[in-house]
Formats: C-alpha cells, structure tokens, sequence
C-alpha cells in the first residue's frame, strides 16, 4: 500500500513538469487531484515510491503511456456542441470535393462518428475522417465503437436505430453507414504528428485550455504545418489561442475559425 505522505512537494511538481514536456498538459492546478488519486495509480504499478514513476515515466515506454492514460480526460458524448459540428458539415458539403478532416484530440471517438452522422444525413460522401488522441485507452474504445445510452442522449430513436446496433444494453456503432472513419494513437506535440498528410479541417476542441502558453504556441506551429493553405481549424468555445503568426480568427454568422496567416 502505498501513503500519501511518501508524495511530497518536489516528486509532485517534478511529475508536473514530466507530464508537460510529454504532452503540453499544465496540471498545477490539479495538485490536489493527483495527491488524491496517485497512491492508487502507483500501487496499480506495483511502485512503492513516487521515484520509481518518475524515473520510469521517461525510460520505459509502457509506463509512460499508462501514466498518460492516467492524467488525461477521454469523457464526451455524441453531438456535442452541435452547432459547430453542423456549421462544420455544411462548410464540407460546399467544398464540392474530397475532404479530409482530423479530430485531435478524438476522445474515444464520439466526436468523430458524430461528424460522420452528420455528413451522412447531409449527404456528404466524399469525405474522409482521422481521429488521433494520446490516451491509448481511449482509441482502442474508438474502433471498437461500443456506447452506453447515456452517450447517445442526443440522438432520437430513428437515429439510434439507424447507427447503431443495441447489444446486452450497450450500442455497437454501425461503420457501414457513413463515411471511412480511422483512429491512431499520437502525440500533437511529436515530430511524427507533422509526418501526417494535410487536412482541409482540422477540429481541436476542449484540448488548449489544458495547455500552458509555451505548449498552446507549439501546437498551433503543428496545425499550421499539416493544414491545407485554404483549410480551416475550429476550436471549442472553452478554448482560447494566444495572438501567434500562424492562424487569424475569422468571425462568420455561421460560426467562428481560424484560417492559416
């Protein structure tokens, strides 16, 4: 069993900095959280001291992404902020051509198979839709595509019916009636983020209000080198960029994005 006492001051904010320089997450604010919940988390490791994470979270790969498992947050649902999705799908639909859209980060891919349902409602075809997220846990539930009802409250039953498939009181999303939808585990911050193809959009909802400055600037960097010249990037209401040199905000009655500078 592993006690509170053994996390001090100096282990905690060396984990802080740790989780930062991985990922871009500035969890300062959740100290009391972590004091909380890491014993638990350390005994799930078998780690009878906060060193043994601390050390291993940068040698050994395995346990630097349970560890990135731990702090991040997959909870969503279907539609969510709907508005946008739907401003989104029309954007697409005027397009006229092949489009390519990435949702980083997925989630365990709600948003994903929402936008997918949207564009199949509107008719949109051509398109094509790549969730990436850094929680391990979270895209493996993405392929699966399996929902407890409580997800899907806003769907109404002829939808629910129509996209997914009930099974022993879960919902099994049904990937035949829309549009190719894939999922990858990855890091936004990582040099291999930028070997991806170009998007024509690319949305980035709920991730940047858990970024500190440095790493909000960084990632802003990456959506500008893999954006399309004429694409566009969409943020959640709760998210807010820092004046940078790669993106303008472009205020429309349909909903507000941000274009490439």
């Amino acid at each position: 069993m592993v006690e509170k006492n053994i996390l001090n001051d100096l282990e905690l904010n060396h984990f802080i900095k740790i989780i930062n320089e991985l990922c871009g997450m500035d969890l300062n604010d959740k100290k009391n959280t972590l004091l909380l919940k890491l014993p638990n988390f350390l005994e799930e490791l078998n780690f009878k001291k906060m060193a043994d994470l601390l050390i291993k979270m940068r040698t050994n790969k395995d346990i630097r992404q349970k560890t990135l498992n731990f702090v991040t947050i997959t909870e969503t649902y279907f539609l969510r902020e709907l508005s946008q999705l739907q401003e989104i799908i029309y954007y697409i639909k005027s397009l006229e051509k092949r489009v390519s859209v990435l949702s980083a980060p997925c989630a365990s891919g709600e948003e994903v198979y929402s936008l997918a349902i949207l564009a199949t409602k509107h008719f949109v075809k051509d398109i094509e839709i790549l969730g990436i997220d850094i929680n391990s846990n979270a895209i493996e539930k993405a392929k699966k595509g399996i929902y407890n009802e409580r997800a899907l409250q806003k769907f109404t039953p002829a939808e629910k019916k129509k996209f997914f498939t009930e099974e022993n009181s879960s919902y099994k999303i049904n990937k035949s009636k829309f549009c190719p939808c894939k999922f990858d585990i990855c890091n936004v911050l990582d040099n291999n983020f930028l070997n991806s193809k170009k998007f024509d959009v690319i949305l980035s909802r709920n991730m940047l209000i858990y970024f500190d400055y440095d790493s909000k600037l960084k990632l802003m960097e990456n959506f500008h080198r893999i954006l399309n010249d004429d694409g566009r990037l969409y943020i959640g209401s709760a998210d807010l960029i820092p004046d940078n040199i790669f993106f303008e905000k472009v205020f429309s009655p349909g909903g507000n994005y941000y274009k490439k500078i």
